[in-house]
């Protein structure tokens, strides 16, 4: 090989080296399109595209209520009130339950931060690209989406809003790492939360047939929530009415549904399996979570687990397990142990009302273990068994003549669970009337309540904030976001004391808001990301 020839190759391998550098710092070559698998780029431009979006984002907030999608039992635990006035963990030395042990590193801080802010990425996502220039939706279409995507961004944020106070407020889908967030204060969250439930409530549909999806009255409900955070106390009036003068929404006053040739009354009915849908009849849900059992995606619903005493613990007197598993009882384990004031002292009107029958909170529990020699007696309350194993057991949270065989051994059940229902809507209002200082139409609405539970009427002296929140305990155990509403009124720290002899000792004013988790502070390495005061 000649010197002339060797020389010849080394320019063309140089020039060639030299070419392929220049292709490849062409922007048109570093964009990637992909052929072969789903990103947002070729998905979210048609229909079925936006859909299956949504159909995620749905999936992604039912996480709050669902087991294992994103917080772990100890944190949605602490979401329905484990730890203020309704109820404690077992294990006193739980997160919220002792509070001395709250601290930037727990993981509950953590995993509702991550979960809210998880929400508000897949919506924001949908919000971005769905404005996009080569979307193959109509103008209706486009406004579908953006009312779904921004009422789920808003119910991300009105969890973040009142467990952590001032918080960034992230409008649009992040498409390059960020490390200099801030803290919005907490009233330019609110109003940014209600800017997203305006829009939903002019653009989502009215009609509502099934209650599985988002209507305008879902946002209205919203909307009459934050506006009475606010003290606007007109506008959360007019949302409520929007609600209550809609045909479509009623409170249910007669039996229905599945079991209604069984033992019960119209609050038990609300809770038995398949009477949640529309469809079947129930004209007082607004929205409810969606569960299937053996399907999909179809998740488990893990309140009777959580809720009820650990019947399968107590012995009879001769020593035998007391209580089998069975189709009526099901297998909860206590996470959430009530508190004494929820067993008993909520109660204003404990013989009539109800929701406190014998149907809806069993407190008599007979030895079903046809080998003792007790069988059929009356199990007795003694200091061993009382805070544990033996404490009222709420009906709305199990399957009573309903635990179809497949799914009765773990405490989860796979009923559809409210969101918002109609008594959850005159509480509202009754509240913001309570607002403009007319306690009148306040009584009123909560009678109208009270009324269907066979309870006797409050008069309008009698009608404060402690007495609205009792009366949500009594109608909504369980399904409110209890420490959301506690927070929002301002009275968690003080109910806690009052009613939770085992987290109240240990609760501080500071401890109203949660911290801000340690790792997102630290991750945060171009700007400060301020902890709360008292961490």
């Amino acid at each position: 090989m000649t010197k002339r020839y060797q020389f010849r190759k080394k320019v063309f391998l140089w020039l060639s080296f030299l070419a392929i550098i220049t292709v490849s710092c062409n922007d048109d070559y570093l964009v990637e399109i992909p052929r072969d698998f789903l990103s947002p780029d070729n998905t979210f431009v048609d229909k079925a595209g936006f859909e299956a979006g949504l159909t995620a984002l749905y999936a992604n907030a039912r996480g709050y209520q669902a087991r294992n999608e994103g917080l772990h039992e100890k944190a949605w635990e602490v979401l329905f009130g484990q730890g203020a006035d309704i109820g404690f963990h077992i294990d006193n030395k739980n997160f919220v339950t002792d509070y001395t042990i709250v601290n930037s590193f727990n993981s509950t801080a953590r995993d509702f931060w991550r979960k809210s802010y998880s929400i508000i990425k897949d919506a924001n996502v949908l919000i971005t690209r769905v404005q996009g220039e080569k979307v193959e939706l109509s103008a209706d279409e486009i406004n579908q989406v953006l009312a779904q995507a921004r009422f789920f961004r808003a119910y991300a944020y009105r969890v973040l809003v009142w467990f952590y106070g001032d918080v960034p407020i992230i409008r649009e889908e992040l498409t390059a790492p960020k490390l200099d967030f801030v803290r919005d204060p907490a009233a330019s969250v609110l109003d940014f939360i209600l800017e997203d439930l305006e829009f939903a409530t002019q653009n989502l549909p009215t009609a509502n047939p099934s209650g599985a999806r988002l209507s305008k009255a879902a946002a209205d409900y919203l909307l009459a929530e934050t506006y009475n955070a606010t003290q606007q106390w007109d506008k959360a009036i007019a949302a409520a009415d929007r609600i209550l003068n809609d045909g479509q929404y009623d409170l249910m006053y007669n039996r229905f549904g599945s079991m209604t040739d069984k033992p019960g009354n119209v609050y038990w009915d609300l809770f038995r399996m398949g009477n949640q849908d529309r469809s079947g009849g129930n004209k007082e849900n607004i929205f409810a979570w969606q569960f299937e059992f053996d399907v999909d995606g179809g998740a488990q619903l893990a309140v009777e687990r959580a809720w009820g005493p650990f019947l399968e613990r107590l012995k009879s007197p001769d020593n035998k397990q007391a209580i089998l598993k069975d189709e009526f009882l099901g297998r909860p384990v206590v996470f959430i142990r009530i508190t004494p004031w929820v067993e008993t002292g909520m109660w204003d009107d404990f013989a009539n009302d109800i929701r406190n029958s014998e149907e809806n909170v069993q407190r008599v529990f007979l030895v079903n273990n046809p080998e003792s020699a007790h069988f059929g007696e009356p199990i007795a309350a003694t200091d061993a068994n009382y805070v544990r194993n033996l404490f009222p057991y709420y009906k709305k949270f199990t399957h009573p003549h309903g635990h179809p065989q497949g799914y009765d051994t773990g405490g989860r059940i796979y009923n559809d669970w409210y969101v918002f229902r109609v008594a959850g809507v005159y509480l509202l209002r009754a509240e913001a009337y309570l607002g403009k200082g007319d306690n009148t139409n306040a009584a009123a609405d909560i009678n109208v309540i009270r009324s269907r539970a066979g309870a006797s009427m409050v008069a309008p002296g009698d009608v404060d904030l402690d007495y609205i929140l009792d009366e949500r305990a009594r109608e909504l155990l369980g399904e409110e976001y209890r420490r959301i509403t506690l927070s929002r009124m301002g009275k968690l720290v003080e109910r806690t004391k009052l009613h939770n002899a085992v987290s109240g000792p240990t609760i501080q004013p500071f401890n109203r808001l949660l911290p801000i988790p340690q790792v997102e502070i630290d991750a945060n390495k171009e700007a400060e990301l301020a902890q709360n005061p008292g961490y």
